[in-house]
C-alpha cells in the first residue's frame, strides 16, 4: 500500500530495530522523523532513505532528558506540519546479574526504555490528539518483558514496563481514535546481542556466539528472527488494516513465549 504523505516518527533510528522499521516506513512512502543520539549513522541512515523520494530529518537527541521531548516534537511539527505514527524503538541492555544490578544500572536502562518511552508517548498523544486522524503509536518491547531474565533482570523490568504502559495508553487514548500496541522480538541478532555475547565471554569463559547456540535451543522454529520480520509487524500496525487492533503486546519470536 503507498501511504506518501504520511509521517513516522522513529526513535532508535540509526542502527538496529529502528533503523530497519524507518527503512520499511520509508518503502511503504512514509516520510520519517528519525530520533537518535548517534549523529553519524543517524546521518548515513538518512542520506541512504532519502533516496526514495520522500523527506527524511534527523533529530539528535538523548531521550533520557525528558525534557528535550518536547521541544522534539515541536522541532518535528515545524518540519512536517504533523505526524501519523510514533515508534519508540530507543533501548539499551545491561548485562548485569541479579546479585550485581546497582542503581546506577537501574537508572541507565530504566531512564531510556521505560521513563523516556512513557513520555514520548504522552507528548505524541497530546498532539495526535490535536490532529485528530486516527493516529499509531507502536512501541518496541520484548519478550523478555514477558519471562524472568536473571541475567538482565533490569532490561526485562523496562520491557514489561513497556507493554504496561502501552496497555494504559491504549486504554486512556482509544476515545481519541489513538491505537497503541507493543511489538515483542525474540532474538534478533544486533548490536544490543553483541554486548551480551561480550559480557557472557568476559566474566563467564564462555566461548563467543555460545550464548546464542542455547537460545536457539529454545526456539521451536530453531532460528533467530530477522530484521526484517520485526519491521513487517510494525508497518502492519500502521496501516488502516490494523484499525482495530489496540492494547496488544505482539510477540516475534519463533515460538518462544506462546501468549
Amino acid at each position: 500500500m503507498d501511504l506518501h504523505g504520511k509521517t513516522a516518527v522513529v526513535t532508535g533510528a540509526a542502527k538496529g530495530i529502528g533503523k530497519a522499521i524507518a527503512e520499511k516506513l520509508v518503502n511503504h512512502g512514509f516520510n520519517i522523523a528519525m530520533v537518535d543520539i548517534d549523529e553519524e549513522n543517524s546521518r548515513r541512515v538518512a542520506s541512504q532513505l532519502e533516496k526514495n523520494d520522500v523527506k527524511i530529518e534527523v533529530y539528535i537527541r538523548d531521550l533520557r532528558e525528558v525534557e528535550e521531548i518536547k521541544s522534539l516534537y515541536e522541532s518535528i511539527i515545524k518540519d512536517f506540519d504533523s505526524f501519523d505514527i510514533v515508534v519508540n524503538a530507543a533501548g539499551i541492555i545491561k548485562v548485569n546479574r541479579f546479585l550485581e544490578v546497582s542503581p546506577e544500572n537501574w537508572d541507565a536502562v530504566m531512564d531510556l526504555n521505560a521513563k523516556s518511552l512513557f513520555f514520548s508517548m504522552q507528548e505524541a498523544a497530546k498532539h495526535l490528539i490535536q490532529f485528530k486522524n486516527q493516529g499509531r503509536i507502536i512501541n518496541i518491547s520484548s519478550i523478555t518483558g514477558k519471562s524472568s531474565r536473571p541475567d538482565y533482570p533490569v532490561y526485562a523490568a523496562s520491557k514489561a514496563a513497556t507493554i504496561s504502559v502501552t496497555r494504559s495508553a491504549a486504554a486512556a487514548l482509544a476515545k481519541y481514535n489513538i491505537n497503541v500496541n507493543a511489538v515483542c522480538p525474540g532474538y534478533v541478532h544486533t548490536e544490543m546481542w553483541d554486548q551480551m555475547d561480550d559480557y557472557y565471554v568476559k566474566n563467564y569463559n564462555e566461548k563467543r556466539g555460545e550464548i546464542f547456540e542455547k537460545m536457539l535451543r529454545n526456539i521451536p522454529l530453531n532460528r533467530s528472527g530477522e530484521l526484517y520480520e520485526i519491521a513487517s509487524l510494525v508497518v502492519y500496525l500502521a496501516l488502516p488494516e490494523a484499525g482495530y487492533i489496540t492494547g496488544q503486546a505482539i510477540n516475534v519470536d519463533g515460538g518462544t513465549v506462546m501468549y
